[in-house]
């Protein structure tokens, strides 16, 4: 039977010692896909997550999750500002156009940039697992993924309003927000930054403590 295991825990430890997973497959005596499988996902049978931890030279136990010690977060925020602006700005076209009339290819490319920017920014959905934290606008466009071990610290902040809402490079980081000017700003080890808007970021930070202090 698969048990939950840390896997974010099991790669440090792989990395931390210089390990490829080839030598770590053959070290344990695993396959490499099940190496693969517990470091993305976590999940494998106990006597592979006791072969890791005999190498590794820990106990099995500290590579298992604590019952209910974490659970993932996972929250989408709809975007108001394109759900309601789209709308009005297609009208004001037609309006516009009414009066002037414009190419009907122009109307047609037009129409195309603003379905694909309502669909794109229509949400933007955060989720903090075992492992990493991903978001992605819409139905999963733009798609990022932030490993646990690069995350330093984590803060509250409001952006001002002239950074409105997408994808923006500011200084030496980026931010990502489809609505409001809630969200919270993780510190990378790096040096860089990253701000993800949402309006839950009391549970975000929260959640990542949480993540980080499991994979510990």
């Amino acid at each position: 039977m698969d048990m939950k295991a840390k896997s974010s825990l099991i790669r440090k430890y792989r990395t931390d010692r210089l390990w490829s997973q080839e030598q770590l497959a053959e070290m344990t005596g695993l396959g490499l896909r099940t190496i693969q499988r517990l470091e993305a996902r976590g999940s494998g049978s106990q006597e592979s997550i006791k072969a890791l931890a005999a190498v590794f030279e820990v106990e099995a136990d500290t590579l298992f999750w604590r019952d209910g010690a974490f659970q993932t977060y996972k929250h989408k925020q709809w975007g108001l500002f394109t759900l309601i602006a789209m709308p009005l700005i297609a009208a004001m076209i037609l309006r516009i156009n009414y009066s002037f009339p414009l190419p009907a290819a122009g109307i047609g490319v037009l129409f195309g940039v603003l379905t694909l920017a309502a669909i794109t920014f229509s949400s933007m959905t955060i989720e903090v697992n075992e492992s990493e934290i991903n978001w992605y606008f819409g139905p999963g466009l733009f798609k990022k993924s932030l490993p646990l071990e690069e995350v330093g610290q984590c803060k509250k902040v409001k952006n001002p309003l002239w950074m409105g809402i997408g994808i923006h490079a500011y200084g030496t980081g980026w931010i990502y927000n489809v609505s409001g000017l809630l969200g919270i700003e993780i510190e990378l080890k790096g040096g860089s930054f990253i701000r993800l808007g949402t309006d839950q970021p009391n549970y975000l930070i929260q959640a990542i403590e949480d993540a980080k202090n499991n994979v510990e």
